[in-house]
């Protein structure tokens, strides 16, 4: 081998290379590549996949993620609702509580001398109208047990009318009264409040055409809508009639109500000035005279008893004798039609004529009002029997007369 000094390092720096590439590692061997057309190496079936070391940490989702990917609750499942036909889902409406509305009594109203049926119409409208205004009104059986139980006298006070609105746990309590007058129908109404205000009144009068819109603007007037308080500004103990501060608007004095009654024409006196004219009606022809006053207490609307006294003016043997009748008399009113005060008068009379007899007068006519005070009546048809002695004598009378109530 032929060593020259110029060789010897030249070898030197190639040995130095070739360890240099054994230790480096190749870039190939880090990373190796795939051709194209080489489908990539798929693991053994029966070799286990590999595991990290156990020194190793495993990487934890980020904290976000986690919460975003964290199970419900295992004991609050969500309620699926199926959904309807169209597709939408309907939400069902929350549960309401039923609203108690203040409750009204209503007494049938009394009729005074008209047709039953026309209180009866009354009453339906003002029941009618109190469940338009909002109130819950009492049957009519559950209205008479309250009356009941107060022994309520019928018709009714201010007073009766509050205690038994109080009994039936109500917050109103109404009462009509209806009669005619001149043709039309005359109706009257009092509420009474459970809370101690009132009483409240309200009249108006109607044809019949129109007596059901009358009674319901009446009662629209008369009662309190629902939750107005009407207590005045000292309370009323319960049990005790409620009394009014006077000269409050829109309060009566409770004292009114059964005076008020007057106007139903119940229970009332009369007094009568008559003049009769008898034409004897027995083959002996004679003619009487009479002029006298008559006093009635009017029982009931239409029965009445009256006591007479009258000059008469007789015919006698030796010509014209004076002398004095007194009479007890018995009279019912009856009303022709509902829709009219004209009434037929029905009279029964006994009476005694000093130094001839008894004297028995019966007695058919017509009588009709004037005023609210004044009335008159004709007897058109009266059989008069006189007792004189030894025989009886018998005349038809005419007469007027003029009365005033009071």
């Amino acid at each position: 081998m032929l060593c020259t000094r110029n060789t010897a390092p030249t070898l030197a720096v190639a040995f130095l290379l070739t360890l240099t590439a054994i230790a480096a590692p190749s870039p190939s061997a880090a990373q190796p590549r795939l051709d194209a057309g080489t489908p990539p190496a798929t693991p053994d079936a029966g070799s286990p996949p590999a595991t990290p070391d156990a020194g190793t940490p495993l990487a934890t989702p980020d904290a976000g993620v986690g919460a975003a990917l964290a199970a419900p609750d295992s004991g609050a499942l969500p309620l699926v609702l199926p959904p309807p036909v169209d597709g939408t889902v309907e939400t069902p409406p929350p549960p309401t509580s039923p609203v108690a509305l203040p409750r009204c009594l209503v007494i049938d109203a009394a009729p005074y001398g008209v047709d039953p049926v026309v209180g009866q119409y009354v009453s339906q409208t003002m029941r009618a109208t109190a469940l338009e205004l909002g109130y819950s009104v009492l049957t009519p059986e559950e209205s008479v047990a309250a009356a009941r139980r107060v022994r309520m006298p019928y018709p009714p006070a201010a007073a009766d009318l509050w205690r038994a609105t109080w009994s039936a746990q109500a917050a109103r309590g109404a009462f009509a009264r209806v009669w005619a007058y001149r043709g039309q129908y005359v109706v009257e109404l009092t509420v009474a409040s459970a809370d101690g205000g009132g009483p409240f009144f309200a009249r108006g009068s109607a044809s019949a055409q129109e007596l059901v819109a009358t009674v319901a603007r009446l009662t629209r007037e008369a009662m309190p809508p629902p939750g107005v308080t009407t207590t005045p500004s000292a309370q009323t103990a319960p049990g005790t009639p409620p009394t009014a501060a006077p000269g409050t608007p829109g309060i009566v004095e409770p004292a009114t109500p059964p005076r008020r009654r007057r106007h139903g024409r119940a229970r009332r006196w009369v007094l009568a000035v008559r003049a009769d004219l008898a034409f004897g009606a027995s083959r002996d022809f004679f003619f009487n005279a009479l002029l006298g006053a008559r006093i009635d207490y009017r029982i009931t609307p239409d029965i009445r008893l009256g006591a007479y006294v009258g000059y008469a003016n007789l015919r006698g043997k030796d010509g014209r004798a004076n002398n004095l009748l007194m009479l007890a008399q018995i009279e019912d009113r009856v009303r022709i039609s509902s829709g009219t005060d004209i009434r037929v008068p029905l009279r029964l009379g006994i009476g005694y004529l000093p130094g001839n007899g008894p004297v028995v007068r019966l007695a058919a006519g017509i009588g009709f009002p004037i005023t609210n005070r004044l009335e008159m009546t004709f007897d058109i048809l009266a059989p008069t029997f006189w007792v004189i002695p030894g025989r009886t004598v018998v005349s038809l009378d005419l007469a007027a007369e003029l009365g005033y109530r009071f």
